[in-house]
């Protein structure tokens, strides 16, 4: 898979997760890749919330069975 294949399914994973993420006062959106470093920017009621690193984790876990490669998913401030 090349990276920009990757880096297409990491924005679709994304995509798929914010409509649930939204219907709860959040929001999230990708800034980037970096390595194996995948940064994402949380807002809203996603900045206060306990399960924002559940979320982040099975966003993780879904890129990670679509691509095959170990990620990091990482919340940054921007």
């Amino acid at each position: 898979m090349s990276d920009d294949e990757i880096l297409n399914v990491i924005a679709q994973c994304i995509d798929e997760a914010r409509p649930g993420i939204q219907s709860d006062g959040g929001d999230i959106e990708l800034l980037g890749v970096k390595g194996q470093r995948v940064e994402i920017k949380l807002t809203g009621k996603c900045l206060t919330c306990g399960l924002a690193g559940q979320t982040l984790g099975a966003i993780r876990k879904t890129i990670m069975q679509r691509t095959d490669r170990p990620l990091m998913v990482v919340p940054v401030m921007a």
